[in-house]
């Protein structure tokens, strides 16, 4: 895992990692119910190929639960200050637990109320944020999560890891179409994809990071050790701290340099907070009508003119979606050692070395 070596992937079937994953989490006391939640939502990310957020994460969140700074059984508690919100305590639980439990608790207001508003707080990674936003989808809701990270961007114009790499997802259900899925962080490109860069000895575009005294550089290996930049410059800085306001300040969380790595640092739980918003869209048309005006939208965008015949115009979601139905039937694709590890992890075996990024 991101060691330099090039290993070949082979094809593991989705039950056999879901088995895999659930029995190396009840290894660790993590209760079956939980378990299938927080792998469901792993394999969720694997499946529409963002793989760096994946399975593989168990191999990090195991040795957390076993130092105590993750906890297999957390007492989730939720308040209900107003009606159409919910403030959602995690308990340092696993951060797909307590994030679907937040989403769950949306979509339950939004069915009561057309739309729900939950924060949460006291909780840790919670890998891609498209799976939560499908969870709506899968309602006929409409739903947004976002959640704050471990800082690696600075601030517009400043020098330091002071802005997480802040991710949001956007979810529109659609009858008869796969859902619009919008799942992006803020910065220009993946640390894991300039690491896999670095590997293979490529350079990498300019604009992508800077090196630790802020100069531009096309070394990967510079910009891993220096900073990653946000994407539309100053513009993806204000989202990014946008997205820490409402994960982080308003629900009580960790914001900036208080949200703690999930690899980096073993002295404290990671702070990090989250948010979920589901909306009811019959609450302002039938759900016909509005798939109707939807597939119009999307036929408009699919109908523009092609820069290049071969290549079709996607709709945001619509990769992805293939990407899962195909998996789903001839399996996830997966490296050796990650294998190894995730085996070595149902039978109770913790004797690798924990990836650093």
């Amino acid at each position: 895992m991101g060691d330099g070596h090039h290993e070949e992937e082979r094809n593991v079937p989705y039950d056999e990692l879901r088995e895999l994953g659930i029995q190396a989490l009840q290894k660790v006391d993590v209760p079956v119910e939980d378990a299938r939640i927080a792998v469901g939502i792993l394999l969720e990310a694997d499946l529409r190929g963002v793989s760096s957020h994946g399975i593989k994460r168990l191999s990090m969140y195991i040795p957390r639960i076993r130092k105590g700074l993750m906890k297999a059984r957390p007492k989730i508690e939720v308040q209900s200050p107003a009606p159409g919100l919910r403030i959602v305590s995690g308990d340092e639980g696993l951060g797909p637990v307590v994030g679907a439990r937040g989403m769950v608790e949306a979509i339950g207001l939004a069915k009561t109320l057309g739309t729900g508003f939950v924060g949460c707080k006291n909780s840790n990674h919670f890998s891609a944020a498209a799976p939560y936003v499908l969870m709506a989808c899968r309602e006929k809701l409409i739903g947004i999560a976002g959640t704050n990270a471990f800082p690696t961007m600075p601030p517009w114009g400043g020098l330091g890891n002071i802005v997480g790499n802040n991710p949001m997802a956007i979810g529109v259900p659609c009858e008869g179409e796969p859902p619009f899925v919008l799942d992006m962080a803020m910065s220009v490109s993946a640390r894991g994809r300039m690491r896999q860069m670095a590997d293979k000895g490529e350079k990498m575009p300019e604009g992508w990071a800077v090196d630790k005294q802020g100069r531009p550089t096309t070394d990967p290996l510079e910009g891993l050790k220096g900073f990653v930049l946000p994407m539309g410059q100053h513009k993806g800085y204000g989202l990014a701290i946008a997205l820490d306001i409402l994960g982080g300040v308003l629900t009580g969380s960790g914001f900036a340099t208080g949200v703690k790595s999930l690899v980096q640092q073993w002295d404290e739980p990671q702070h990090v907070g989250h948010f979920f918003i589901a909306i009811d869209p019959v609450r302002f048309m039938p759900w016909d009508e509005f798939s109707d005006r939807l597939k119009a939208l999307f036929s408009i965008l699919r109908g523009a003119q092609r820069i290049n015949p071969e290549t079709a115009i996607l709709i945001p979601g619509e990769f992805e979606q293939r990407l899962e139905e195909e998996r789903r039937a001839t399996g996830i694709p997966m490296d050796s050692t990650s294998l190894k590890i995730l085996q070595g992890l149902a039978r109770g075996e913790y004797d690798y070395e924990i990836p650093k990024f």
